[in-house]
Order: structure tokens, then C-alpha cells, then sequence
């Protein structure tokens, strides 16, 4: 009996892990989070839903062109939590050099510092992800933008902003953890 707990220990050890994302593995993700007392919102346009807790501060923007969520735990400090921003747009997005090239400059005229960027390749399609630090409103900052097409009329444009260092790691995989429970309808 005892032999068979630890087996199943480890197995569902084993089976978690595999079941990492490419952007939770780019960032050594390891940390666990709950899913329980979360409420999920949809877009103004019905297009994609996504999952966070109960007491976060939400808020939605939409025009012709895309349809926003923007989400925040307001009952922590600004260095202690995350914005993350989901947005839906029209248009075609290509992930190529030229592509690349373009938000490497926005982000250097923005005063960021590119830490790291790559192509993510899944079964479904390709993902792009930019990782960028500098310093805003006198804080240490990062941002971290995911950029995924979904076909050739629309695409996302997901951006974790993070002030301050305290947790870094952790609030980054939590933030991942969360664009991760998007469903895209």
C-alpha cells in the first residue's frame, strides 16, 4: 500500500511536470498555484475567456479592432503583484525578423533592455515571447509580452508588467499560470 502511494506520488510528479508549457519551462517555472475560488471573465466581444481570482480588479476595453482585459491583484502593492493585460486583435500578425526587429526597437525607445526573446513552437501554431527589463516610474521593471496568431485575421498580444523585484520569479510563473487558463472561444 505504502509503495503504491509514493508510486502515485511520483508519477503525478512526472506527469505535471510534462505538462509544462514551453513559456512556464523558459522561465523555470516550478511553483504551484490554486485554482480554486477564481471567476472566469469574457471579452466584450465574446471571442476568449480567462480565469483569475475572485478580488482581482478587472478592467475591459474594446473598439473596432481588439478587445482588451485588464486584470491586477489591487490588494497587494505595486511591488508585490502583476498587471497582466489580454488583448485581442484583428489583423495578420507574422512572426518574422522583420517582426522581431520591430518590437526590439519599441521596447529600446521605451528605455528596456531585451533579456531574452524566442519562437515557441506547439502542435496548434507558433508563439513569440519578449522578455525586457529597465525602469519605470522609479521602480526596477519587467515586461514580458506574448504575441500568438490565431489565424489570419486575428491574434494576441498578452503583457505581464511587473514593478519591482521582490518575487520576481514567482509572480512571473504565477502570471504565466493564469494566461495559461485562457480559452479561446
Amino acid at each position: 500500500m505504502k509503495n503504491g502511494l509514493i508510486f502515485s506520488i511520483v508519477l503525478l510528479f512526472f506527469i505535471s511536470c510534462k505538462n509544462k508549457s514551453e513559456l512556464a519551462s523558459e522561465f523555470d517555472c516550478h511553483f504551484n498555484f490554486s485554482n480554486s475560488e477564481l471567476k472566469t471573465l469574457t471579452d466584450i466581444n465574446k471571442n476568449y475567456s480567462i480565469s483569475i481570482p475572485n478580488h482581482w480588479k478587472i478592467s475591459y476595453y474594446y473598439d473596432e479592432y481588439q478587445s482588451d482585459i485588464y486584470v491586477a491583484d489591487t490588494l497587494k502593492s505595486l511591488t508585490s503583484t502583476y498587471i497582466l493585460n489580454f488583448s485581442n486583435k484583428k489583423g495578420t500578425l507574422l512572426l518574422d525578423e522583420n517582426f522581431k526587429n520591430k518590437i526590439h526597437s519599441e521596447l529600446l525607445e521605451n528605455g528596456l533592455e531585451v533579456i531574452k526573446d524566442k519562437k515557441l513552437q506547439n502542435k496548434e501554431n507558433s508563439s513569440y515571447y519578449i522578455y525586457a527589463k529597465g525602469t519605470r516610474n522609479q521602480f526596477s521593471y519587467c515586461q514580458i509580452q506574448l504575441y500568438k496568431p490565431l489565424d489570419n485575421h486575428s491574434f494576441f498580444d498578452i503583457k505581464i508588467e511587473i514593478y519591482g523585484d521582490q518575487q520576481l520569479e514567482e509572480r512571473i510563473c504565477e502570471a504565466i499560470h493564469y494566461i495559461e487558463l485562457l480559452q479561446i472561444h
